[in-house]
Protein backbone atom coordinates (compact mmCIF):
# COMPACT_ATOMS: atom_id res chain seq x y z
CA UNK A 1 0.00 0.00 0.00
CA UNK A 2 2.79 2.56 1.01
CA UNK A 3 4.54 1.48 -2.44
CA UNK A 4 1.57 1.98 -4.53
CA UNK A 5 1.53 5.14 -2.38
CA UNK A 6 5.06 6.63 -3.70
CA UNK A 7 4.62 5.54 -6.84
CA UNK A 8 1.52 7.61 -7.45
CA UNK A 9 3.10 10.69 -5.61
CA UNK A 10 6.29 10.26 -7.97
CA UNK A 11 4.35 10.04 -10.76
CA UNK A 12 2.19 13.32 -9.81
CA UNK A 13 5.87 15.20 -9.00
CA UNK A 14 7.08 13.93 -12.56
CA UNK A 15 4.47 15.32 -14.11
CA UNK A 16 3.92 18.28 -12.04
CA UNK A 17 7.90 18.95 -13.05
CA UNK A 18 7.46 18.10 -16.41
CA UNK A 19 4.23 20.64 -17.34
CA UNK A 20 6.68 23.68 -16.49
CA UNK A 21 9.46 22.69 -18.87
CA UNK A 22 7.19 22.97 -22.37
CA UNK A 23 8.58 25.71 -23.79
CA UNK A 24 6.36 28.60 -24.69
CA UNK A 25 6.33 29.17 -28.44
CA UNK A 26 6.52 32.83 -29.67
CA UNK A 27 4.07 34.40 -31.80
CA UNK A 28 4.55 33.88 -35.40
CA UNK A 29 5.53 36.72 -37.61
CA UNK A 30 5.03 37.67 -41.17
CA UNK A 31 2.05 39.23 -43.33
CA UNK A 32 -1.23 37.73 -43.99
CA UNK A 33 -1.32 35.37 -47.09
CA UNK A 34 3.17 35.10 -47.46
CA UNK A 35 4.76 31.91 -47.25
CA UNK A 36 7.97 31.83 -47.65
CA UNK A 37 9.84 28.85 -49.12
CA UNK A 38 12.93 27.27 -48.05
CA UNK A 39 14.84 25.45 -51.03
CA UNK A 40 18.05 26.58 -52.47
CA UNK A 41 17.58 29.89 -55.20
CA UNK A 42 18.41 27.11 -58.06
CA UNK A 43 15.55 25.39 -57.35
CA UNK A 44 13.22 28.15 -56.82
CA UNK A 45 14.27 30.17 -60.05
CA UNK A 46 13.42 26.55 -61.86
CA UNK A 47 10.76 23.88 -62.59
CA UNK A 48 10.08 23.68 -58.92
CA UNK A 49 10.03 27.33 -58.07
CA UNK A 50 7.57 27.67 -61.05
CA UNK A 51 5.17 24.62 -59.90
CA UNK A 52 5.14 26.66 -56.37
CA UNK A 53 3.96 30.11 -58.33
CA UNK A 54 1.77 28.61 -60.75
CA UNK A 55 -0.31 27.24 -57.79
CA UNK A 56 -0.19 29.65 -54.74
CA UNK A 57 0.19 32.98 -57.10
CA UNK A 58 -2.75 32.28 -58.97
CA UNK A 59 -4.94 34.73 -59.82
CA UNK A 60 -7.75 35.06 -56.82
CA UNK A 61 -11.32 34.73 -58.33
CA UNK A 62 -13.99 36.97 -56.60
CA UNK A 63 -11.95 39.93 -56.63
CA UNK A 64 -12.25 43.18 -58.43
CA UNK A 65 -8.83 43.09 -59.10
CA UNK A 66 -6.48 40.59 -60.22
CA UNK A 67 -4.31 39.65 -56.71
CA UNK A 68 -2.75 36.57 -55.76
CA UNK A 69 -4.14 33.76 -53.52
CA UNK A 70 -0.55 34.02 -51.60
CA UNK A 71 2.35 35.75 -52.05
CA UNK A 72 5.99 33.73 -52.10
CA UNK A 73 9.59 34.91 -50.90
CA UNK A 74 12.05 32.32 -51.57
CA UNK A 75 14.67 32.00 -48.61
CA UNK A 76 17.76 30.09 -48.99
CA UNK A 77 18.56 26.78 -46.48
CA UNK A 78 21.69 28.59 -44.81
CA UNK A 79 19.83 31.83 -44.27
CA UNK A 80 16.70 29.94 -42.87
CA UNK A 81 18.47 28.02 -40.52
CA UNK A 82 20.45 31.01 -38.79
CA UNK A 83 17.43 33.51 -38.30
CA UNK A 84 14.90 33.18 -35.75
CA UNK A 85 13.19 35.61 -37.68
CA UNK A 86 12.01 33.48 -40.86
CA UNK A 87 12.01 30.27 -38.79
CA UNK A 88 8.81 32.15 -36.93
CA UNK A 89 7.23 32.97 -40.55
CA UNK A 90 3.45 32.13 -40.03
CA UNK A 91 3.98 29.70 -43.33
CA UNK A 92 7.11 28.06 -44.40
CA UNK A 93 7.41 26.15 -47.25
CA UNK A 94 10.56 23.44 -47.49
CA UNK A 95 11.64 21.90 -50.25
CA UNK A 96 14.72 19.16 -49.44
CA UNK A 97 16.40 17.34 -52.09
CA UNK A 98 18.51 14.28 -50.23
CA UNK A 99 18.44 11.17 -52.13
CA UNK A 100 19.16 9.18 -48.38
CA UNK A 101 15.83 9.16 -46.82
CA UNK A 102 12.59 7.76 -48.65
CA UNK A 103 10.59 10.46 -50.39
CA UNK A 104 8.16 11.88 -47.65
CA UNK A 105 5.62 15.14 -47.23
CA UNK A 106 5.18 16.42 -43.66
CA UNK A 107 2.37 19.02 -42.64
CA UNK A 108 3.58 20.16 -38.99
CA UNK A 109 1.32 22.60 -37.07
CA UNK A 110 3.31 24.84 -34.91
CA UNK A 111 6.90 23.74 -34.86
CA UNK A 112 9.06 27.13 -33.81
CA UNK A 113 5.90 29.48 -33.10
CA UNK A 114 1.90 30.23 -32.69
CA UNK A 115 -0.14 29.51 -34.47
CA UNK A 116 2.49 27.88 -37.60
CA UNK A 117 1.90 25.94 -40.42
CA UNK A 118 5.38 24.28 -41.49
CA UNK A 119 4.95 22.10 -45.02
CA UNK A 120 8.46 19.85 -45.57
CA UNK A 121 8.88 18.18 -48.98
CA UNK A 122 11.96 15.57 -48.77
CA UNK A 123 12.38 14.33 -52.15
CA UNK A 124 15.29 12.98 -54.11
CA UNK A 125 14.46 14.56 -57.62
CA UNK A 126 12.31 17.05 -59.03
CA UNK A 127 9.75 14.43 -60.46
CA UNK A 128 9.40 13.00 -57.18
CA UNK A 129 8.34 16.14 -55.74
CA UNK A 130 6.04 16.88 -58.67
CA UNK A 131 4.49 13.79 -57.90
CA UNK A 132 4.06 14.56 -54.64
CA UNK A 133 2.79 17.91 -54.77
CA UNK A 134 0.16 17.56 -57.37
CA UNK A 135 -2.42 15.27 -55.30
CA UNK A 136 -1.87 17.21 -51.95
CA UNK A 137 -1.99 20.81 -53.51
CA UNK A 138 -5.32 21.82 -52.43
CA UNK A 139 -5.44 20.74 -48.83
CA UNK A 140 -1.95 22.36 -48.47
CA UNK A 141 -3.58 25.29 -49.70
CA UNK A 142 -6.46 24.67 -47.33
CA UNK A 143 -4.15 23.85 -44.37
CA UNK A 144 -2.05 27.23 -44.89
CA UNK A 145 -5.37 29.22 -44.98
CA UNK A 146 -6.71 27.49 -41.50
CA UNK A 147 -3.72 28.70 -39.75
CA UNK A 148 -4.36 32.28 -41.40
CA UNK A 149 -7.83 32.31 -40.01
CA UNK A 150 -6.47 31.21 -36.88
CA UNK A 151 -3.87 33.64 -36.31
CA UNK A 152 -6.11 36.56 -37.18
CA UNK A 153 -8.75 35.72 -34.90
CA UNK A 154 -6.12 35.15 -32.43
CA UNK A 155 -4.70 38.80 -33.08
CA UNK A 156 -8.72 40.10 -32.75
CA UNK A 157 -9.30 38.16 -29.70
CA UNK A 158 -6.62 40.28 -27.93
CA UNK A 159 -8.94 43.27 -28.66
CA UNK A 160 -12.41 42.12 -29.27
CA UNK A 161 -15.44 44.43 -29.35
CA UNK A 162 -17.26 42.93 -26.25
CA UNK A 163 -20.27 44.99 -26.87
CA UNK A 164 -20.55 43.36 -29.75
CA UNK A 165 -20.30 39.81 -28.60
CA UNK A 166 -22.46 39.93 -25.79
CA UNK A 167 -24.98 41.48 -28.03
CA UNK A 168 -24.47 38.36 -30.18
CA UNK A 169 -25.13 36.34 -27.34
CA UNK A 170 -28.20 37.38 -25.90
CA UNK A 171 -30.17 38.12 -29.14
CA UNK A 172 -29.08 34.97 -31.12
CA UNK A 173 -27.77 33.05 -29.13
CA UNK A 174 -24.01 32.66 -31.28
CA UNK A 175 -20.71 34.30 -31.52
CA UNK A 176 -18.16 36.01 -33.40
CA UNK A 177 -15.00 37.27 -32.73
CA UNK A 178 -14.91 41.14 -33.77
CA UNK A 179 -12.08 43.52 -33.01
CA UNK A 180 -12.45 46.32 -31.82
CA UNK A 181 -14.57 49.80 -33.96
CA UNK A 182 -16.94 47.35 -34.86
CA UNK A 183 -21.15 47.65 -34.22
CA UNK A 184 -24.49 47.55 -34.76
CA UNK A 185 -25.96 49.23 -38.55
CA UNK A 186 -28.85 47.60 -38.21
CA UNK A 187 -30.67 44.86 -36.36
CA UNK A 188 -34.05 42.65 -35.49
CA UNK A 189 -34.50 39.29 -34.53
CA UNK A 190 -33.56 37.33 -37.73
CA UNK A 191 -30.82 40.00 -39.59
CA UNK A 192 -28.33 41.92 -38.42
CA UNK A 193 -25.49 44.29 -39.76
CA UNK A 194 -21.92 44.73 -38.44
CA UNK A 195 -19.39 46.96 -39.80
CA UNK A 196 -16.81 48.92 -39.18
CA UNK A 197 -16.06 52.07 -41.11
CA UNK A 198 -12.24 53.67 -41.94
CA UNK A 199 -11.55 56.85 -43.94
CA UNK A 200 -9.98 54.54 -46.76
CA UNK A 201 -12.17 51.14 -46.23
CA UNK A 202 -14.98 49.39 -44.56
CA UNK A 203 -15.74 46.07 -43.85
CA UNK A 204 -18.71 44.04 -42.40
CA UNK A 205 -20.75 41.12 -41.70
CA UNK A 206 -24.16 40.76 -42.46
CA UNK A 207 -26.55 37.60 -41.05
CA UNK A 208 -29.69 36.56 -41.79
CA UNK A 209 -31.91 33.74 -40.08
CA UNK A 210 -34.58 32.02 -41.95
CA UNK A 211 -36.36 28.67 -41.45
CA UNK A 212 -34.31 25.31 -42.48
CA UNK A 213 -36.73 23.62 -45.36
CA UNK A 214 -34.74 20.94 -46.55
CA UNK A 215 -31.73 20.59 -48.57
CA UNK A 216 -32.86 23.63 -51.05
CA UNK A 217 -31.69 26.24 -49.09
CA UNK A 218 -28.00 25.04 -50.15
CA UNK A 219 -28.47 25.51 -54.00
CA UNK A 220 -26.71 28.19 -55.24
CA UNK A 221 -29.60 29.78 -56.94
CA UNK A 222 -31.60 30.21 -53.64
CA UNK A 223 -27.99 31.48 -51.60
CA UNK A 224 -28.49 34.49 -54.17
CA UNK A 225 -31.99 34.94 -53.95
CA UNK A 226 -31.80 34.74 -50.34
CA UNK A 227 -28.78 37.22 -50.05
CA UNK A 228 -30.53 39.86 -52.32
CA UNK A 229 -33.33 40.09 -49.99
CA UNK A 230 -31.06 39.95 -47.24
CA UNK A 231 -28.68 43.12 -48.56
CA UNK A 232 -31.97 44.76 -49.06
CA UNK A 233 -31.40 45.95 -46.07
CA UNK A 234 -28.11 47.36 -46.14
CA UNK A 235 -28.92 50.93 -47.73
CA UNK A 236 -26.13 52.84 -49.59
CA UNK A 237 -25.36 56.40 -49.58
CA UNK A 238 -27.57 57.49 -52.00
CA UNK A 239 -31.33 57.74 -51.15
CA UNK A 240 -33.17 54.21 -52.29
CA UNK A 241 -29.55 52.55 -52.98
CA UNK A 242 -29.06 49.26 -51.36
CA UNK A 243 -26.88 46.28 -51.87
CA UNK A 244 -27.30 43.63 -54.24
CA UNK A 245 -25.38 40.50 -55.68
CA UNK A 246 -23.43 41.21 -59.20
CA UNK A 247 -24.65 38.53 -61.91
CA UNK A 248 -24.99 41.08 -64.86
CA UNK A 249 -21.51 39.80 -66.12
CA UNK A 250 -20.71 36.32 -66.45
CA UNK A 251 -16.79 36.94 -65.83
CA UNK A 252 -18.01 38.06 -62.16
CA UNK A 253 -20.79 35.37 -61.65
CA UNK A 254 -21.00 33.92 -58.00
CA UNK A 255 -19.38 30.52 -57.59
CA UNK A 256 -19.93 28.03 -54.32
CA UNK A 257 -18.33 25.30 -53.12
CA UNK A 258 -19.03 23.03 -49.60
CA UNK A 259 -16.47 23.19 -46.78
CA UNK A 260 -16.43 21.88 -43.16
CA UNK A 261 -17.50 25.30 -41.49
CA UNK A 262 -16.32 24.13 -37.70
CA UNK A 263 -17.66 21.01 -37.94
CA UNK A 264 -20.68 21.60 -39.22
CA UNK A 265 -21.28 21.19 -43.65
CA UNK A 266 -21.86 24.82 -44.98
CA UNK A 267 -21.70 26.19 -48.79
CA UNK A 268 -19.09 28.66 -49.43
CA UNK A 269 -20.25 31.77 -51.99
CA UNK A 270 -18.37 34.13 -53.47
CA UNK A 271 -18.63 36.36 -55.67
CA UNK A 272 -18.61 40.78 -55.93
CA UNK A 273 -21.64 43.02 -54.65
CA UNK A 274 -22.81 46.38 -56.37
CA UNK A 275 -25.27 49.17 -54.58
CA UNK A 276 -28.48 49.16 -56.51
CA UNK A 277 -29.39 52.72 -57.47
CA UNK A 278 -25.25 54.35 -56.55
CA UNK A 279 -22.18 53.34 -57.87
CA UNK A 280 -20.04 51.20 -55.02
CA UNK A 281 -19.10 47.67 -55.20
CA UNK A 282 -16.59 45.13 -53.95
CA UNK A 283 -16.10 41.39 -52.82
CA UNK A 284 -18.00 39.16 -50.57
CA UNK A 285 -17.71 35.46 -49.17
CA UNK A 286 -21.00 34.04 -48.03
CA UNK A 287 -21.49 31.03 -45.92
CA UNK A 288 -25.06 29.00 -45.65
CA UNK A 289 -25.51 26.65 -42.93
CA UNK A 290 -27.61 24.70 -40.34
CA UNK A 291 -28.39 25.07 -36.89
CA UNK A 292 -29.74 21.53 -36.41
CA UNK A 293 -31.20 22.04 -32.75
CA UNK A 294 -33.24 25.16 -33.62
CA UNK A 295 -34.13 23.95 -37.18
CA UNK A 296 -33.41 27.12 -38.89
CA UNK A 297 -30.58 28.32 -41.65
CA UNK A 298 -28.00 30.94 -41.05
CA UNK A 299 -26.36 33.02 -43.60
CA UNK A 300 -23.14 35.21 -42.85
CA UNK A 301 -21.93 37.18 -45.57
CA UNK A 302 -18.51 38.81 -44.81
CA UNK A 303 -17.91 41.67 -47.57
CA UNK A 304 -15.55 44.97 -48.03
CA UNK A 305 -15.55 47.86 -49.75
CA UNK A 306 -11.63 48.87 -50.49
CA UNK A 307 -11.74 51.43 -53.82
CA UNK A 308 -8.43 53.01 -53.31
CA UNK A 309 -6.61 49.24 -51.43
CA UNK A 310 -5.79 46.02 -52.36
CA UNK A 311 -8.59 43.62 -51.14
CA UNK A 312 -7.34 40.06 -50.58
CA UNK A 313 -5.36 40.73 -46.82
CA UNK A 314 -9.06 42.39 -45.03
CA UNK A 315 -11.36 40.49 -47.13
CA UNK A 316 -9.54 37.57 -45.31
CA UNK A 317 -10.31 39.40 -42.34
CA UNK A 318 -13.57 39.20 -42.63
CA UNK A 319 -13.95 34.98 -43.60
CA UNK A 320 -11.63 35.28 -40.21
CA UNK A 321 -14.33 36.96 -38.19
CA UNK A 322 -17.22 34.67 -40.19
CA UNK A 323 -15.04 31.36 -39.72
CA UNK A 324 -14.95 32.20 -35.72
CA UNK A 325 -18.64 31.65 -35.40
CA UNK A 326 -19.66 29.07 -32.32
CA UNK A 327 -22.99 28.51 -30.77
CA UNK A 328 -23.37 30.47 -27.49
CA UNK A 329 -24.24 28.06 -24.37
CA UNK A 330 -24.88 29.86 -21.63
CA UNK A 331 -23.60 29.28 -18.15
CA UNK A 332 -26.30 27.49 -16.40
CA UNK A 333 -27.30 30.59 -13.70
CA UNK A 334 -27.69 33.25 -16.88
CA UNK A 335 -31.32 32.45 -17.54
CA UNK A 336 -31.91 35.54 -19.62
CA UNK A 337 -29.35 34.23 -22.30
CA UNK A 338 -31.85 31.34 -22.80
CA UNK A 339 -33.59 34.18 -24.45
CA UNK A 340 -32.62 34.11 -28.09
CA UNK A 341 -34.95 34.72 -30.60
CA UNK A 342 -38.57 34.82 -29.24
CA UNK A 343 -37.91 38.18 -27.57
CA UNK A 344 -35.06 39.68 -29.30
CA UNK A 345 -37.51 42.28 -31.03
CA UNK A 346 -38.32 44.08 -27.75
CA UNK A 347 -34.63 44.43 -27.14
CA UNK A 348 -33.54 45.52 -30.50
CA UNK A 349 -36.40 47.89 -30.54
CA UNK A 350 -35.23 49.24 -27.36
CA UNK A 351 -31.48 49.57 -28.36
CA UNK A 352 -30.36 47.24 -25.33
Amino acid sequence: MKKSFFLLALLAMLFSSCKYEVPVLPGSGGKTCEIIVVTPKEQWEGPVGDTLRYWFMRVQPGLNQPEPYFNLVNIVPKAFNESEMFQHHRNVFIVEFDTADAPKVDVIQDLWAFPQVVVKFTVPDRQTFYDLFAPRKEALMQAIYAKEYQRIQRAFKGVEEIEVLEKLRRWYGFEMIFPDGFAFAGSRSDFAWIRKESKDYGQGIIFSIYPYTGLEVFEPENIISQRNRMCQNVPGPAEGSYMTTETRFPEYAPFSKTINLNGMYAVETRGLWRLEGDFMGGPFVNYVFVDTANQRTIMLDAYLYSPRKPKRDLLVQMESVARSFKFYTPPVADSTANQVTGKADAALSAGK
